[in-house]
């Protein structure tokens, strides 16, 4: 019965998906409703309230959410620098075309991402611009969107400010700088195999004429946002260096908010100000975007620590420890087989990591795999075949951009996932070479 929250939460998530409405707010609903579910099977209601609240301070949570804050206050101003247009830019100036283009599309999205953290973001912001941008300059469209979702997945994966790096180095009790040098190696080597296929497909048939794409990038490329690239190369720099996730944070902060209104990438005035009795800005927006996720972490981690002290993990870490977690390998191809199934039953890939974060720490610790490991098993196995699930939120967001833009030029198509999944080679390549890892010891660490 300890499993009942998580369960109940299961459910009504997977009606969520199905009925096409997969939003963190609706989980956060699911998870009171399973946490309430609870209290109806409870010995003691008194002691189940009281396990609740000290729960709900679980530090893998607070770490977590501390992060977030900084985080999406550090992305919210980097979204608003201009730094999409920035590197159209860029692209343009240097008179990329066809399969090249694909390729420093595939670049830039995870370039991007990496200095946002976020891979929704990246898929918006590419979409709306690179997207019309490739199929004027003759790349394959299909091979356009498969790379910027690539590039997403690649942000998403290794940036230090991702939700699921933070949210994958909080649950293994183990530090984002590490965690983030460690699966280098598996990003690096993918996103090379992928710049290849990503040549070798990429061409396509330029749409417009000559002179009319030239219009159509002017009106759209502002090479003012790239200075803010520097901000990002510091987060990433300070906190692979070792030092303290938030004092890198406040550094790349700090260094945005001279490099910005300097160079005239944005004013000062629009991070943070009050209007008609309300604050508003780049930071509050960026902030105020984590709360729900961090919300819905709190929760799920109560979920899961009921779990936890009714007896059921211990139930499910024994069966998994006599039937296939018996060796280093056998207990890495668990949490791929867990963090697969999680991701898929819900549309947001760091749900799924707080939901099977906890379980895969517990077992790590049996055979002393080192925390590293361990969570980069579960962020890489969330940043491959997630993203291409036909309810996945990046998906969605493509799809959804991509009727936007097809509004404002005649000459875009809209694609599904079929249409371009087939494409987004780092997605695709990244699940086996994670099963291939396991199976081989490649990149395995222990724990002293």
């Amino acid at each position: 019965m300890s499993a009942l929250p998580l369960m109940v939460f299961l459910m009504v998530t997977v009606v969520l998906v199905t009925t096409g409405a997969p939003t963190v707010e609706g989980m956060i609903i699911a998870s009171m409703l399973g946490i309430s579910a609870g209290m109806l099977v409870a010995r003691d209601l008194a002691q189940y309230g009281e396990e609740v609240f000290s729960l709900m301070a679980n530090r893998t949570a607070t770490v977590a959410v501390v992060c977030w804050l900084w985080a999406g206050t550090f992305s919210g101003i980097m979204a608003a620098s201009g730094l999409v247009e920035a590197i159209v830019w860029l692209g343009w100036k240097l008179n990329l075309q066809g399969a090249w283009l694909t390729v420093s599309i595939f670049i830039s999205a995870a370039v991007f991402a990496t200095s946002l953290g976020t891979g929704i973001g990246t898929v918006l912001g590419f979409t709306a611009i690179m997207y019309p941008a490739g199929i004027v300059l003759g790349a394959n469209p299909a091979a356009v969107m498969g790379a910027i979702i690539s590039g997403a997945a690649f942000g998403d994966n290794v940036s230090p400010v991702s939700d699921t790096t933070i949210v994958s180095a909080a649950t293994q009790e183990t530090d984002v700088g590490g965690v983030v040098r460690s699966r280098l190696k598996y990003a690096l080597i993918t996103s090379a195999i992928s710049i290849v296929l990503f040549y070798v497909y990429g061409a396509g048939k330029a749409a417009l004429p000559v002179d009319e794409a030239q219009k159509l990038l002017s009106e759209t490329a502002d090479p003012r946002g790239l200075p803010m690239l520097i901000p990002a190369l510091i987060v990433f720099l300070v906190a692979i260096g070792g030092r303290h996730f938030l004092g890198a944070l406040t550094a790349g902060i700090l260094s945005a908010l001279i490099i910005g209104p300097v160079t005239g990438a944005f004013s000062l005035g629009s991070v943070f100000y009050v209007a008609d009795g309300a604050v508003a800005g780049s930071a509050v927006d960026g902030a105020m975007g984590m709360v729900p996720v961090s919300i819905l972490a709190l929760l799920l981690v109560t979920s899961i620590g009921i779990m936890l002290s009714g007896g059921f993990l211990q139930v499910v870490v024994d069966w998994l420890q006599k039937h296939w977690a018996k060796s280093e390998t056998g207990t890495e191809l668990s949490i791929i087989g867990l963090i697969s199934f999680a991701n898929i039953c819900v549309s947001v890939n760091t749900v799924a990591m707080i939901a099977v974060g906890p379980l895969a720490n517990i077992m790590r610790k049996r055979i002393k795999i080192h925390p590293h490991r361990s969570a980069n098993l579960l962020d890489t196995v969330s940043c491959s075949f997630p993203f291409l699930l036909p309810y996945a939120a990046v998906v969605a967001a493509a799809v959804a951009i991509q009727k936007q833009v097809a509004t404002q030029y005649p000459f875009v198509e809209v694609l599904t996932v079929s249409d371009f999944g087939p494409y987004a080679f780092y997605c695709i390549i990244l699940f086996p070479l994670m099963i291939l890892t396991a199976l081989t010891g490649f990149g395995r660490k222990h724990q002293a």
